[in-house]
């Protein structure tokens, strides 16, 4: 099993982190606290899901979680996008990196083995 920071997947998903803290500098101040945290917040939880999934033989339940977190992003970044707090050159990136992540979550989901019976 491959170390988690190695995966492509967290790579892609460190490199989300980096946008959305480099993108939440531009939301207005009272939104900062509650918009801007969240999308950080659910970067840095997708981070956590991808190296719980890999340390676990059911990913499924991470994946799923990792997933339904992706979109999330997703949704606020169109938020920022239709709010002019971001530019559409970097929703655009964002939404490049999002559905990366996306479809190797959901490949990896397809991979893996289901959970042994108990």
């Amino acid at each position: 099993m491959a170390m988690h920071t190695e995966l492509s997947i967290y790579k892609a998903a460190s490199g989300l982190l980096q946008m959305a803290t480099n993108i939440t500098k531009n939301i207005p101040r009272e939104l900062k606290q509650s918009l801007g945290r969240r999308v950080i917040d659910e970067c840095v939880d997708v981070l956590i899901l991808i190296a719980r999934a890999n340390a676990t033989q059911d990913k499924r339940p991470h994946l799923t979680s990792l997933v339904e977190k992706v979109q999330v992003i997703e949704l606020l970044m169109r938020l920022f996008k239709e709010n002019r707090f971001i530019s559409v050159t970097q929703h655009a990136g964002t939404m490049e990196v999002t559905t990366s992540i996306g479809k190797q979550a959901n490949a990896w989901k397809r991979t893996s083995p289901t959970a042994p019976a108990t």
